[in-house]
């Protein structure tokens, strides 16, 4: 379980759901709980999740989530494994890459694509990044790191580009 901030009574995990579902973005406002709630009833296994009082409980520090709860709260708002371990939920945060691992294997599945589907000028090109960022001269492992982090940065807010994109043509 996650300590509690300095000057704060909520666990540290419920002040980062919190804050991620209630930041507003360029590309998305501000999160509602109703909304909250619909994206948690889509990633759960049951379709439905938990209810809006164990959201809210775990929000203001009332309940303690457990690892499965967090994951879930976790898939909703956006949250990484290294936010989980951040806030010292290092089981939560295995386990939340392994769901998002086997979600991604999943979705390649369904949407029949694979690996040998993403153009090769595409994987070539993240390829060639990579190995820039290894024969860097004078870069540390840990300039190396944070290089590696600013790029697939960049391309997840590519890929978030396209999901606002993808949202404005269903409402259309």
């Amino acid at each position: 379980m996650a300590t509690r901030g300095s000057g704060s009574s909520l666990p540290l995990e419920a002040v980062l759901i919190r804050t991620l579902r209630e930041r507003p973005s360029a590309l998305a406002r501000k999160m509602s709980l109703a909304t909250a709630l619909e994206r948690l009833a889509e990633v759960s296994d049951d379709g439905v999740g938990f209810s809006d009082g164990t959201w809210r409980n775990i929000e203001h520090g009332r309940k303690i989530a457990d690892d499965w709860e967090l994951v879930l709260m976790a898939l909703v708002v956006g949250a990484t494994p290294a936010q989980l371990k951040e806030v010292g939920r290092q089981s939560a945060a295995e386990l939340l890459s392994r769901e998002i691992n086997k979600r991604a294997e999943v979705e390649l599945t369904t949407a029949d694509l694979d690996l040998d589907d993403i153009p090769d000028e595409t994987k070539q090109k993240l390829l060639r990044q990579l190995a820039e960022i290894s024969r860097l001269p004078g870069a540390t492992e840990q300039d190396r790191a944070e290089m590696r982090a600013v790029l697939f940065g960049q391309l997840n807010t590519l890929l978030d580009l396209h999901a606002a994109q993808l949202r404005l043509m269903r409402a259309k």
